[in-house]
């Protein structure tokens, strides 16, 4: 379980060392993973624009601290407002659509979902839910591994918590000197 944490820049600092900590353990070296310089207004307005209503507070929070968060897990990463129309991030979502009608299922992201961790080459997936608001204007932050919905998140610091959680479990496993395979 994560420590009960005071701030979100605390959270973000206690991911970011059990980042490098893994990045020791499991590799013996350490890996980037770049945290973006803080969102202007103008940026905030351009992604609310986009999703069609204000960002949940939390995950606007990190945004005012962070523009995005590379190599978060694997190649996927925290979209920074600019990757939203990457063109890898628009032919990812086009990929999926594809699945999507393959398994004849709804599609989130043409319901207005806003992405926000994704990889080029990854099946994980976390949206914003903007059918969830909430009194407090946080929505649900939904994990996906290609069209399956694994977890819904009730903001975006609990899922910052759930991945401190992972890789603490991680961390351990590795000092014990448990296998990934055994892990799983």
């Amino acid at each position: 379980m994560a420590k009960k944490t005071s701030s979100l820049p605390e959270l973000i600092a206690q991911l970011a060392e059990a980042l490098r900590t893994y990045d020791r353990l499991a590799f013996d070296e350490e890996y980037d993973h770049p945290l973006g310089k803080p969102c202007s207004d103008r940026q905030l307005a351009t992604l609310e624009k986009r999703l069609g209503k204000p960002l949940p507070p939390s995950y606007r929070e990190f945004l005012k601290l962070h523009n995005g968060w590379g190599g978060l897990s694997g190649d996927a990463k925290l979209l920074s407002v600019e990757d939203q129309r990457a063109e890898w991030v628009e032919e990812h979502l086009e990929d999926l659509q594809e699945i999507f009608d393959e398994l004849d299922q709804e599609n989130p992201f043409k319901n207005g979902a806003l992405p926000v961790f994704l990889g080029e080459d990854s099946n994980q997936c976390l949206y914003i839910d903007p059918h969830t608001v909430r009194s407090d204007g946080e929505m649900d932050f939904v994990a996906l591994d290609i069209t399956t919905e694994e977890r819904r998140f009730p903001d975006f610091t609990s899922f910052l918590i759930h991945k401190l959680n992972l890789l603490r479990g991680m961390i351990d496993d590795e000092t014990k000197g448990v296998s990934r395979d055994d892990a799983e």
